[in-house]
C-alpha cells in the first residue's frame, strides 16, 4: 500500500526537479517557461514537505526548501490533495494564501507539468535521450526519498554506507550517496561508486524502467552489468521495485 506522506515527498523532491533538466534541454519547455518570471511554493500540512519552483529567464530551478517571498504560495491541507494534483484525479484542494490573482504563473506551471508528463510518457525516438535523462534523475532522487522517509525501506537503507551509480554506457549517469540513514542524489558519474548498475544504451534503460524486458537475460548477454557491492545492489533493487509501486 502506498504511503501518501512519502508519495508527496516523491512528487515534490523527485518528480518536480525534472523541470530543471526539461527547461534546459527541451526548446518547447523553455518557450513555455519564458512566459513568466516568478516562483511558486508548494506546502503540505503543518509539518509536511515544502518545495519552491522558480522560473527565471526561461529556466526552472527547484528548491526542496521554502524560498522567501514566493509570488504564488499553495497550501495543501493534506498530502493526498497534493498527490491527487499530480495524479490528475480525485479531490484536489489547494489554499492559495498568496498570489491568487497571478493566474499566468499557475497556467505556465501547469503547461510545463503537462510537457514533462508528455516527455516521460513519450515513445518518440527524438525524445528518447531526454526521457532517459529525466528518468535517471527521477529514479535516483526517489531512492533518496524512500531511504529517508519510507517506514519500511529506511530501516534497510540505514545500513548502507557508500555510493550507488546508475549509468548508461558511454553516456548519462546519476548516483545516490548513502550514509547510515541519510541519502543524497546527484546527477553525473560518481568518482568511485561502491555499486554500479550499467545499461548498454538508453533504449534498454527505458525498457527496463517500463518493465518490458527480462533483466536477467539481458545481464547474461552483457547488456546490463552489475559491479561492486552486490548486497548494496540488492537493497537498492528493493527501492526500485517500490518506486514502481509509488508511481504506477
Amino acid at each position: 500500500m502506498v504511503n501518501e506522506k512519502v508519495l508527496s515527498r516523491v512528487y515534490l523532491e523527485a518528480v518536480l526537479p525534472c523541470l530543471e533538466v526539461l527547461t534546459h534541454r527541451d526548446d518547447q519547455a523553455s518557450q513555455i517557461a519564458a512566459r513568466w518570471n516568478g516562483s511558486i511554493r508548494f506546502s503540505v500540512g503543518i509539518s509536511g514537505p515544502r518545495s519552491t519552483v522558480e522560473l527565471r529567464n526561461a529556466r526552472a530551478r527547484v528548491s526542496p526548501s521554502p524560498l522567501p517571498g514566493p509570488d504564488v504560495a499553495l497550501f495543501f491541507p493534506h498530502e493526498t490533495m497534493l498527490n491527487n494534483l499530480f495524479r490528475g484525479k480525485g479531490l484536489q484542494i489547494a489554499l492559495p494564501w498568496k498570489g491568487l490573482t497571478r493566474i499566468k504563473g499557475l497556467l505556465t506551471f501547469s503547461k510545463l507539468a503537462a510537457r514533462m508528463q508528455e516527455i516521460l510518457e513519450s515513445k518518440d525516438s527524438e525524445a528518447l535521450e531526454l526521457r532517459a535523462e529525466l528518468m535517471l534523475g527521477l529514479m535516483s532522487r526517489a531512492i533518496a526519498v524512500l531511504a529517508q522517509h519510507d517506514p519500511e525501506y529506511k530501516v534497510k537503507a540505514s545500513h548502507l554506507h557508500g555510493i550507488t551509480e546508475f549509468r548508461i554506457r558511454n553516456g548519462l549517469a546519476s548516483h545516490v550517496a548513502f550514509s547510515g540513514g541519510t541519502a543524497r542524489a546527484s546527477a553525473g558519474k560518481a568518482p568511485s561508486p561502491d555499486f554500479m548498475l550499467e545499461f548498454a544504451d538508453s533504449p534498454l534503460f527505458l525498457d527496463v524502467a517500463d518493465d518490458k524486458v527480462d533483466v536477467l537475460a539481458k545481464a547474461c548477454l552483457g547488456q546490463i552489468s552489475l559491479k561492486g557491492d552486490l548486497h548494496m545492489g540488492q537493497i537498492v533493487n528493493i527501492a526500485l521495485d517500490k518506486i514502481g509501486e509509488y508511481l504506477l
